[in-house]
């Protein structure tokens, strides 16, 4: 009886019939896709990625997808420098090992034709019946113009924040002796005999240097871009 046999057969090529079609169909609904094996060999590379990079398959299928396929050299699908194949690789070696796939992860590439690509990279693990990954399928999201302007405004606005707590870091570390020294002085003469006038002089002293302790270990970026900060001792701002 090959009953069974016969019918897991057809299952077979059922399914490997779809998935020619859904890969190589010239339809706008399927997105771009390539594929990796386990060596890192790229194992397939759609309609769709043809169009949108100028590589036809044939000079992508069987080449390392990194460095030979997409590289930082004036050959393939050029990405837009080294720095970008390097968090691509290390990207795709964290899914080929296991571990989370990627979803919209932002890249670019230029065109054989010279012109600029920004997508979106979503990559899933392929596995056997036994779990073991056995490659990974890859997928570009070319978002529309508005949203890569959203994503390029997102983009900048992360590189001035990271730029700002650089700064904040530098000027913190600069003020912590300093702060330290006065705080000393200040408990040096809190001992001393001191008129009144003068003791009056040293609680206002300590203040302003209790607040600019606070002003510095302020985590609110935009209240100190602002120049305001909440005091501890009333209900109002103090402008820097």
């Amino acid at each position: 009886d090959v009953t069974g046999q016969k019918t897991l057969i057809e299952n077979y090529s059922r399914v490997q019939g779809d998935y020619a079609r859904i890969m190589w169909s010239p339809s706008t609904l399927i997105p771009p896709i390539f594929m990796i094996n386990e060596n890192g060999l790229c194992s397939e590379w759609n309609d769709a990625m043809q169009k949108l990079s100028g590589i036809k398959r044939e000079e992508a299928v069987n080449k390392m997808l990194l460095g030979e396929v997409f590289t930082s050299n004036d050959y393939g699908c050029r990405l837009k420098d080294h720095d970008t194949l390097t968090k691509l690789s290390i990207a795709l070696n964290a899914v080929g090992s296991g571990q989370e796939n990627i979803e919209k992860l932002f890249f670019g590439f230029y065109h054989r034709d010279g012109y600029f690509i920004e997508a979106l990279l979503s990559a899933n693990k392929r596995t056997d019946i036994e779990g073991n990954v056995t490659g990974i399928l890859c997928f570009l999201q070319v978002p529309s113009p508005e949203l890569q302007y959203a994503l390029q405004v997102q983009q900048i606005s992360e590189q001035v924040t990271a730029c700002t707590l650089n700064k904040l870091a530098y000027l913190r570390h600069e003020v912590k002796d300093p702060e330290k020294a006065i705080s000393f002085l200040q408990d040096l003469l809190h001992s001393s005999g001191l008129s009144e006038e003068q003791k009056q002089l040293l609680r206002t002293s300590v203040l302003c240097r209790e607040q600019l302790a606070k002003a510095i270990s302020d985590s609110d970026i935009e209240g100190i871009e602002e120049g305001y900060v909440e005091l501890d001792c009333s209900e109002f701002s103090l402008q820097e």
